[in-house]
């Protein structure tokens, strides 16, 4: 069950949902100068959780499921 597409859509899932938590840390940190960020979180949110809902939808097919037609 473990292959090598498992494994690297099980890495992909992690990194993705690291990534949307680090951004709503960063989001919800109350700010200390009226400076912009560098990096736009929201953005970055919400390329993350999609990144990471393709990656459970490619887990699910990947343990048998049929999720298209």
């Amino acid at each position: 069950m473990f292959t090598t597409n498992f494994i690297i859509t099980v890495l992909v899932l992690l990194a993705a949902l690291a990534v949307v938590a680090r951004m709503v840390i960063i989001e919800k940190r109350p700010r200390t100068s009226i400076n912009p960020r560098l990096i736009p979180t929201t953005p970055v949110i919400v390329i993350g959780g999609f990144v990471a809902f393709l990656a459970l939808i490619h887990l699910i097919n990947l343990a048998g499921v049929h999720t298209g037609r």
